[in-house]
C-alpha cells in the first residue's frame, strides 16, 4: 500500500503543477491562420499613373469569378513613383488557384513595369514587362 500512496501523491502533485502552469501561462493558439498571406508588389522605372488589378478574395469557383469578377478583383488607378514599390497584401485560402496581379501604364510613356507575387513571404512569381505586366500563380 505504501507504494500506491507514494505514486498517488506524486501523480497528484504533478497534476497540480501542470494545472498551475496552465493557469499562469499566456494563452497561445497552435492553429494556423485561415488562408495564406499574399503580397502583390508593383514597381516602375519612371513616374506614371498605373492601372492595377489584383484578386482580393477567393471566388468559390471559376464560374462564380467569370459571372462577376468585380466582386473578387480589386481595380485601382494610382500614381507610382519610379523605383518606389506599391504593395498590396491580401489573405487567400487558395493562392495557387487565385493569386493574380496585373499592372499597365500609359501609352505615351513606355515604362518598364515589374511585379512580384509572394505567398507567405516567399516570392513565387516575378515578371518584367514594358507598358504592362502580369504575375499569376496559374495561366489565365
Amino acid at each position: 500500500m505504501t507504494s500506491v500512496r507514494k505514486t498517488t501523491t506524486s501523480v497528484g502533485a504533478a497534476l497540480m503543477l501542470a494545472a498551475a502552469g496552465v493557469a499562469v501561462s499566456p494563452a497561445t493558439s497552435s492553429a494556423d491562420p485561415e488562408g495564406h498571406q499574399v503580397t502583390y508588389t508593383i514597381t516602375a522605372t519612371s513616374d506614371l499613373t498605373v492601372n492595377i488589378q489584383y484578386i482580393e478574395t477567393d471566388p468559390p469557383s471559376q464560374s462564380a469569378y467569370d459571372a462577376n469578377s468585380s466582386q473578387y478583383l480589386k481595380q485601382i488607378r494610382t500614381p507610382i513613383t519610379g523605383g518606389q514599390p506599391l504593395t498590396y497584401t491580401v489573405t487567400l485560402a487558395n493562392p495557387n488557384q487565385w493569386a493574380l496581379v496585373t499592372a499597365s501604364g500609359g501609352l505615351r510613356i513606355n515604362p518598364e513595369l515589374h511585379c512580384d507575387l509572394a505567398v507567405d513571404g516567399q516570392v513565387v512569381v516575378s515578371q518584367q514587362g514594358g507598358s504592362g505586366v502580369t504575375c499569376a500563380t496559374r495561366k489565365w
